[in-house]
């Protein structure tokens, strides 16, 4: 009789711990409660470096409990924006395009907040230059990319309406220098040095690979 009482005891006993273990493991699947809407859907405008000025797209995902994001910013730039009329001549035609996307995870509230970031980003800068060397008159062409991969932290504030702040850092700096191919109207062509500090008085920091950029947009 007392074999039997302990042998039901333990079953019992056994039974009870399993019922806490699925109870509580309930719990946690239970999204947590909030006082204020997660508007997945961000649409803004971002200006800052090296981005220069350019639209910005966030969604947050259900993953890790509303916490997990994907982002993707994109800016393209003329540059008969920002060259002067003497500098910005019928042979000058630039371009500057920046992609980039990654992921974003907010700390502590879902969707909004403070949160850290991981991106991929890529740097265009094509198009055509006016060139002289030796008393020679040429047209550069200039083609270059530059890519890198960025660690980022910033702030969602705001609900319908929100302010961004973001800073970061690239791994790979963009280079102050790069080379192009010159060609000459005698047919010859040279590799030249395109100095993105003289030519386009760009300025120092865009260099040492720290990212800043400050957005505002809606939410849905």
């Amino acid at each position: 009789m007392g074999k039997i009482t302990t042998t039901s005891f333990c079953y019992l006993l056994l039974a009870a711990m399993l019922f806490q273990f699925d109870f509580a493991q309930a719990q946690t699947d239970i999204p947590e409660e909030r006082d204020y809407k997660v508007r997945p859907v961000r649409l803004g405008l971002k200006l800052g470096f090296p981005n220069l000025v350019g639209g910005n797209v966030e969604y947050v995902t259900p993953l890790l409990n509303d916490k997990l994001a994907v982002s993707l910013d994109y800016s393209t730039v003329k540059s008969d924006w920002f060259l002067s009329e003497e500098d910005n001549d019928e042979n000058t035609d630039l371009d500057f395009s920046y992609l980039e996307g990654g992921v974003n995870y907010y700390f502590f509230k879902a969707g909004k907040g403070l949160y850290g970031g991981l991106s991929y980003s890529k740097f265009k800068f094509e198009g055509q230059t006016s060139v002289e060397s030796d008393g020679k008159e040429g047209t550069g062409q200039i083609d270059y990319d530059h890519n890198s991969i960025s660690v980022k932290l910033g702030a969602k504030i705001g609900g319908l309406f929100y302010l961004r702040p973001e800073i970061g850092y690239s791994f790979s700096s963009m280079p102050e220098t790069f080379e192009y191919t010159a060609e000459y109207e005698d047919g010859t062509s040279e590799t030249e040095t395109y100095d993105l500090i003289e030519e386009l008085s760009v300025p120092d920091i865009f260099f040492k690979g720290f990212m800043a950029n400050i957005g505002i947009g809606f939410a849905f």
